[in-house]
């Protein structure tokens, strides 16, 4: 199935149309017919013009990017994240309950998830369930491929934060959060989204950090310049609201996080002197570890090779993860030297959230330069991401 923003729409058809539109025709035959009201009624059971295009929009909602339900799309987080085993849990909750439905998207997810997991009787028993539900043949069992993510999965999560945090909807990005943090790995947490924030939603991810590491993991923020201005805006030195505190210790903390020592103590200062209180001191323990070379989890994707019979097409392979910058770059470079450059994506099992949102960035300079690739042969949970990250509503995008 192939997914575009840019579809035009049908054109209705011209029976569909109102008779005044028919030439000369209500001149010569309107009064003639007035007295006659047979045909009148007989119109009445015709669906009206809007109706057509209701249809149509039905189908077109159908297929954008925000369609998925509450289980697809926390399996496509789950799976962003390499967690396949919750996101397995979680499809495999939900397929009883969408019984009789007929909506494919799960099933196809939850095949995925088996296949990369490698669990073959799972895979079999959800093919006799899918041939009872659907009535036609369910996907083949892929060989020769194992679970592929195990290792990477190590590495860390990939958690994007909303646009709004407030008490009403925080507190499940909390529980998520906490339960990622239980691996004791790092934790990627992208503050580059959000635009509002209240005092309790601060204070919560202010308590994430000595939470975090007392499960031995790692907090590291990312898009923390936007988020630390947004911070910046709620504060002002000297005006002591005791609501305002969150906002002071959270910035503070950012700045412990990122290494910034002088703007912690410049703010750490200010704080001081708004509330009367002792300055936070800066922590050298907590000071960020250099960031690894990208070069390590980047070896689970596979430098791109160009199709050897289609000459358009970049084969694409391997885990995509942590921006994934080297295949991206071969990427940009493929699709601005073809006419109609395709990706194909039939070896990528897996993209992470950071290369989600990256991938989108890169199709969105793409357009702009009047350059547009095409996605085919994409696993169902990347699909899904595509989906989620608004990539399937700038191009054309096929499954696996």
């Amino acid at each position: 199935m192939v997914f575009s923003l840019f579809r035009k729409k049908d054109v209705i058809p011209d029976n569909a149309g109102p008779a005044t539109q028919q030439g000369k025709a209500p001149n010569t035959i309107a009064r003639p017919l007035e007295p006659a009201a047979a045909p009148i009624p007989a119109r009445s059971d015709a669906p009206a013009p809007e109706a057509y295009n209701l249809s149509e929009l039905s189908i077109e909602v159908e297929e954008t990017a925000s369609h998925l339900s509450p289980a697809e799309e926390e399996a496509v987080v789950l799976h962003a994240n390499g967690q396949i085993a919750l996101a397995i849990r979680a499809l495999a909750a939900h397929i009883p309950a969408i019984g009789g439905q007929r909506r494919t998207e799960s099933w196809l997810m939850l095949f995925e998830l088996y296949q990369q997991a490698g669990d073959r009787k799972a895979f079999d028993d959800l093919a006799l369930a899918y041939v009872l539900e659907f009535e036609i043949s369910p996907p083949l069992w892929r060989g020769n491929t194992t679970a592929p993510d195990a290792a990477p999965a190590q590495a860390g999560s990939y958690i994007a934060l909303p646009a709004q945090l407030n008490a009403n909807s925080f507190e499940r990005e909390l529980d998520r959060l906490i339960d990622v943090c239980k691996s004791g790995n790092t934790v990627r947490l992208d503050f580059s989204k959000v635009s509002e924030i209240d005092p309790f939603a601060a204070a919560e991810l202010l308590s994430l950090w000595p939470r975090t590491r007392k499960q031995g993991a790692t907090l590291q923020p990312l898009g923390v310049a936007s988020f630390a201005a947004l911070l910046q805006s709620r504060i002002e030195t000297g005006r002591r609201l005791p609501a305002e505190a969150p906002f002071w210790l959270l910035l503070i903390e950012l700045m412990q996080a990122t290494g910034e020592a002088e703007r912690f103590e410049n703010i750490a200062i200010d704080y001081a002197i708004t509330f009367e209180v002792s300055p936070p001191s800066w922590d050298d323990r907590l000071v960020p570890r250099q960031a690894p070379p990208k070069s390590a989890p980047q070896a689970a994707a596979q430098a791109p090779t160009p199709s050897p019979t289609m000459p358009d097409r970049l084969i694409i392979s391997g885990i995509l993860i942590d921006g994934a910058p080297l295949v991206l770059n071969q990427m940009r470079e493929f699709v601005r030297q073809h006419g109609k450059p395709t990706l194909d994506f039939a070896a990528v099992s897996r993209v992470d959230f950071e290369t989600g949102g990256q991938l989108l960035n890169l199709t969105m300079e793409l357009l702009s330069s009047g350059h547009a690739p095409a996605f085919t042969r994409v696993n169902e949970l990347v699909l899904g991401l595509m989906r989620l990250m608004g990539i399937a509503d700038l191009v054309s995008i096929s499954r696996q």
